[in-house]
């Protein structure tokens, strides 16, 4: 019986080994996925930082966006305006030019004729 009880004993040691080593390994395993999931936790905080900075600045850009538009379209409407005015100053022109041609072939008609002479006092 005692060499029962020695080799009982003998067995139970490197079983016990086995044990602790595996604990220790499950130990390790632990760890390690904690330190991971720290790390993750970490890396979530910061993600979650930059998207709240992102979500700011696209809101900033939209009002800015907003603003721009509405001095876009002030700017739209004076150049319209603008030209417009062109136009009309254009067919102003057009017609002074039309009315400054007859004057001159009047008066070169009138010239050829020796009948009217032009003096211009400066």
């Amino acid at each position: 019986m005692a060499e029962k009880l020695g080799l009982g004993a003998a067995i139970d040691e490197p079983n016990a080994l086995n044990i602790l080593t595996l604990l220790e390994r499950v130990a390790g395993l632990i760890d390690n996925v904690q330190a991971c999931q720290q790390r993750m936790e970490e890396r979530q905080l910061e993600l979650e930082n930059t998207v709240k900075t992102i979500q700011e600045d696209v809101v900033k850009l939209t009002k800015e966006h907003t603003s721009t538009s509405g001095t876009v379209e002030k700017l739209l409407e004076k150049t319209r305006k603008v030209s417009c005015h062109i136009k009309d100053v254009r067919v102003r022109v057009e017609k002074q030019n039309i009315r400054v041609k007859k004057v001159e072939e009047t008066q070169s008609e009138l010239l050829q004729k020796n009948k009217f002479r032009v003096v211009i006092y400066q």
